[in-house]
């Protein structure tokens, strides 16, 4: 599997930047993970054809990671409408806030499913789970396997030991660090650099890609927190870098 980074800030973009977006891709499979504001233009440099987009999966329902969504349909809705679509689009997503769930929906753009922690989904040979999160709306973590290879999407959380057993056995561990540690208090909903790389140890992971990351927050300062407590394969995530699973 191959994982391109569309966006990786958030809750909004540095300059010429994107939020919450991703590509998963193994031989014909194309799946979309989030898509906040931005990720469309980004993802039609990879996938322009939305015929051989096989699903979308949304982590939940904030803006910086389901935005463009809101332009994405009109892109299917046209395209059907030219006959360069046949079918919608299926998509994987948390059915609250409900008023944003129903919104997403525009004609007959997407097939929406609703995702829920313990749900199992086959896109073609990949498994997807999903890991309920520690976020002020409903959102999950997603874990996506194939052939005894595993990678695995916080999603937006706090710290929760919860995590640990979910992140297990990952081959690639792709984890929001939003804030450093001296701005962790009970009103952040987001996990440190430091707190990724304690989850990422408990884990017994060897190889951790940070995201999500807040433009205020210069990059190095956001590696050398977790390199103090994680000494193994430590990436920053890049739009346009692509990450072998």
């Amino acid at each position: 599997m191959k994982l391109t980074v569309l966006g990786c800030y958030g809750p909004y973009p540095k300059a010429g930047g994107a939020c919450s977006g991703y590509l998963l891709q193994d031989n014909d499979t194309k799946i979309l993970i989030d898509c906040g504001n931005g990720v469309l233009g980004k993802l039609f440099q990879y996938c322009n054809d939305l015929n051989k987009l096989d699903a979308i999966f949304i982590s939940h329902l904030h803006p910086d990671h389901m935005s463009d969504l809101m332009i994405l349909r009109y892109a299917i809705n046209i395209k059907q409408m030219m006959g360069k679509l046949a079918n919608p689009i299926p998509i994987y997503l948390p059915a609250s806030p409900k008023e944003d769930y129903d919104r997403i929906q525009y004609n007959s753009a997407f097939a929406r499913n609703i995702i829920h922690e313990g749900t199992e989904i086959i896109i073609k040979d990949i498994k997807v789970s999903f890991k309920k999160t520690n976020h002020p709306i409903e959102c999950y973590a997603m874990a996506f396997e194939k052939n005894n290879k595993k990678f695995v999407y916080s999603g937006d959380t706090r710290y929760f030991d919860g995590l640990v057993d979910f992140v297990k056995g990952s081959n690639l561990f792709l984890c929001e660090a939003n804030v450093l540690q001296e701005h962790i208090n009970e009103n952040v909903p987001h996990m440190s650099a430091r707190q990724a790389a304690e989850l990422t140890m408990k884990a017994g992971l060897q190889r951790l890609v940070l995201t999500h990351f807040l433009p205020d927050i210069q990059p190095h300062a956001v590696s050398n927190e977790a390199k103090e407590v994680f000494p193994y394969i430590l990436e920053m995530a890049e739009e346009g870098k692509c990450y072998f699973i």
